[in-house]
């Protein structure tokens, strides 16, 4: 049987279940019906009840018929001139964009350029905005419970009961709320200093997000003057003000992100990544840059000079684990930092 009207797909038929191919041609009218002839064969459709399969860079088409039979066609522009003529609200945009991209490298190329460039400004700016906002709306109860479960963890991992004299303790003590009076951020947190003893840490010294610090004896040896005690919880009290401490762990956790926002379970991403990231990590350059320009204008306003930093951190330098970032030497540059403190003596 030959069919000389409509117009027609040359390609090949096969029949459900048999691998044996059939030369085939299928014919189109506008009315949306579809015969598909063969050699021995004729049957007959209707284009609303077949299946077509999107066109993918070159390869050939497939149309499935409701009884499972397949015509394949590797002439794809005349299966989209069919789809055109009778059946045009088939016809997939998003399939017909990602063809053109196929077949259009530089349009390939502007897409990944376009890709990248977005990648790039939600990294640097939109993705650190979602990671403040959820930061700094953490309520004071569950920076508390960070707190509580990153000290459990520490004593566990790194910490053993401190060895200091109880005079030196009542006298670092002393000079803590000293220090904590003269703060403005005093009345928003409760600020409480515990005492550590660590062969493995060495002199160091946390302020966790709720306001709790820990030093280590070995940094308490260190401290020839309070002022020197000063600088140091001025540049931790930072960490607590800005909030650090969480969103360098935030920053650090992908899509945890996404999954906190929409959840709320800040408790656990926090608490198994702060501990780890204190002992071995340190804050980024940005962050210690900030809480070196709070700990600045902290002396500036009480009248400390900045040699009492430089000289703790010339001995801190001497002491410090090679195993274990120092407390004062992560970022920036030692030169950066001494001279910013050294300069304030000269303003």
């Amino acid at each position: 049987m030959t069919l000389t009207s409509g117009s027609n797909i040359k390609g090949t038929l096969y029949n459900k279940g048999k691998s044996t191919p059939h030369t085939a041609t299928l014919y189109y009218f506008d009315n949306g019906d579809i015969i598909i002839e063969t050699e021995s064969a004729t049957k007959k459709s209707h284009i609303s009840y077949l299946t077509i399969s999107p066109r993918v860079a070159n390869t050939q088409r497939h149309i499935i018929f409701p009884d499972g039979d397949m015509f394949t066609a590797p002439d794809n522009n005349a299966v989209d001139a069919m789809i055109v003529k009778i059946h045009p609200q088939q016809k997939n945009t998003i399939q017909s964009l990602l063809y053109y991209l196929e077949s259009h490298v530089p349009a390939i190329m502007t897409l990944i350029a376009v890709s990248i460039t977005a990648l790039f400004i939600f990294i640097k700016f939109i993705f650190p905005t979602i990671v403040t906002h959820i930061a700094f709306s953490i309520p004071a109860s569950t920076l508390h419970i960070i707190s509580e479960k990153t000290v459990d963890y520490l004593d566990y991992q790194f910490f053993t009961q401190t060895q200091l004299p109880k005079t030196r303790i009542n006298t670092i003590h002393a000079q803590f709320k000293e220090f904590t009076d003269t703060i403005p951020e005093k009345n928003n947190y409760t600020f409480t200093l515990y005492f550590r003893h660590s062969t493995f840490i060495g002199p160091n010294a946390f302020a966790l997000p709720d306001g709790t610090f820990i030093i280590t004896d070995d940094f308490v040896k260190l401290i020839h003057h309070k002022h020197e005690l000063f600088t140091i919880l001025a540049h931790e009290t930072a960490h607590v003000v800005y909030r650090h401490g969480v969103r360098n762990i935030l920053l650090n956790s992908g899509l945890f992100v996404i999954a906190i926002a929409i959840f709320g379970d800040v408790v656990s991403t926090t608490t198994i990544g702060l501990p780890l990231m204190l002992i071995y990590n340190g804050y980024s350059r940005e962050f210690e840059r900030q809480a070196d320009s709070f700990a600045i204008d902290y002396c500036k306003k009480n009248h400390i000079s900045g040699k009492h930093f430089v000289n703790l951190y010339k001995r801190l330098q001497q002491k410090a684990p090679a195993n274990v970032p120092s407390l004062l030497s992560t970022h920036p540059s030692d030169e950066e930092r001494l001279s910013s403190f050294a300069a304030i003596d000269t303003r």
